[in-house]
């Protein structure tokens, strides 16, 4: 309590509260609804940025982050579910409309013809259709430029140890062999050893002389 004197000598008395410890509560109340779990007053934190952008912008419904993320996975769900129950047995069989279906030996779905390569419908029941095929493409691209960037991890690993030894002709021979990994990675053209079969061509000729 704070007395103050205010004018022509007139006291009054002023109740002042301090607070000593600044509130702390994970219960903050926002200005947005849900329009799928129906939960009120969220804050901003509870939605992703383009949605509250979009709402900022035109307004309409806004779903948070749970609930979309709910949603996407009872449809990775029921398409997971929807692959199961079409899955069918290898072989070509006649499809509702009269065409002809193929089983694709990866994926297991009953596919027309027109999803096939002809190179891959020769090979009867292990046929593969086109995305199964360009998605094994893809992963043995990806294998290979892993394995190229093991490579060029290991030596420049030894390339390392051979400095921390000292030693000049390992670091010589480790150094020349990460450049050509290096070279290979950005050209994509493997290095050449020069100089090969020169010296048993001289040897020959030298044995010649007479």
């Amino acid at each position: 309590r704070l007395s103050v004197t205010t004018g022509r000598h007139r006291r009054c008395s002023v109740v002042v509260t301090l607070m000593s410890t600044p509130v702390v509560t994970d219960k903050w109340a926002g200005a947005f609804d849900c329009s799928i779990c129906r939960r009120k007053r969220l804050v901003g934190a509870e939605f992703s940025k383009t949605a509250l952008e979009k709402y900022r912008k035109s307004g309409g419904a806004l779903k948070c982050k749970k609930c979309v993320a709910n949603k996407e996975a009872a449809e990775r769900k029921a398409a997971e579910a929807k692959r199961e129950a079409n899955k069918c047995e290898t072989g070509t069989t006649v499809g509702s409309n009269g065409g002809s279906l193929v089983c694709c030996s990866a994926c297991k779905q009953s596919l027309p013809e027109r999803s096939f390569n002809r190179n891959q419908l020769s090979k009867a029941e292990k046929a593969r259709c086109k995305q199964c095929v360009e998605r094994s493409i893809q992963e043995e691209s990806k294998m290979v430029e892993d394995a190229k960037a093991d490579k060029i991890n290991a030596a420049k690993s030894k390339l390392k140890s051979a400095e921390a030894r000292g030693n000049a002709a390992e670091i010589a021979k480790a150094a020349s062999e990460l450049s050509a990994l290096e070279a290979e990675h950005v050209t994509g053209l493997k290095p050449m050893v020069l100089g090969k079969g020169r010296g048993r061509a001289a040897g020959r000729g030298r044995g010649r002389r007479r």
